[in-house]
């Protein structure tokens, strides 16, 4: 009988000891677009570190919904989150970035920003 690499799993789970779940097997039918969908993240951020992942989705056309509230009262820490996303997606991308509620961002790309009509 041959051996099957399974990605680190082992016949009970993962060699680490953490719990496994094959969501493919949970969700048969999930409701993930193949080609041509959306994906809508919702991440909460901390630190200047977790923008990578988060600008990463952003470039690739997720919205995404971001929780600012653990450095929401820290006003350097904020900046040094905000002013980079303001940057890339309003002036390099062409997307918004929206206050949705008082730690809460939304973030669009610029293929689905919100119209603005004149006198509006």
């Amino acid at each position: 009988m041959g051996t099957m690499s399974n990605g680190g799993l082992g016949i009970d789970g993962p060699s680490d000891g953490s719990t496994f779940h094959d969501l493919g097997k949970l969700y048969p039918n999930a409701p993930i677009p193949e080609k041509d969908g959306l994906i809508l993240r919702n991440a909460t951020i901390d630190d200047p570190d977790g923008l990578v992942e988060v600008m990463n989705w952003i470039s690739q056309g997720d919205i995404v919904i971001l929780d600012v509230s653990p450095v929401i009262d820290n006003e350097d820490r904020l900046s040094r989150i905000i002013n980079p996303l303001m940057t890339l997606v309003e002036n390099q991308i062409g997307g918004e970035l929206l206050n949705f509620g008082r730690s809460r961002l939304l973030i669009l790309p610029n293929t689905h920003t919100i119209g603005h009509e004149d006198g509006a």
